[in-house]
């Protein structure tokens, strides 16, 4: 049985940049694990501005808006009814 050795190079680039506490404060909250990187916290937080239509529906494509359960049996309760608005 011959043995075959390989060899994975990964190369990163790192970039310094200059954040306010308060920025800081931010991105460490929205740390989901210990180990989380604050790269991805920003890749997992920020997304560039859709330039189509097209791109904004890909964004939006399979998202589910958070809905509070009162907010659903308050339409469900006022469903039907009439605006008092004339």
């Amino acid at each position: 049985m011959k043995l075959e050795t390989i060899r994975v190079l990964s190369v990163y680039m790192h970039r310094n940049i200059t954040i306010d506490e308060k920025a800081y404060n931010l991105l460490a909250s929205l740390k989901q694990d210990p180990r989380d990187s604050f790269t991805k916290v920003i890749l997992r937080h920020v997304r560039k501005p859709a330039d189509t239509c097209g791109e904004l529906l890909e964004a939006f494509e399979g998202y589910i808006p958070p809905v509070e359960v009162a907010d659903i049996d308050k339409f469900l309760k006022e469903r039907g009814r009439r605006s008092k608005r004339k």
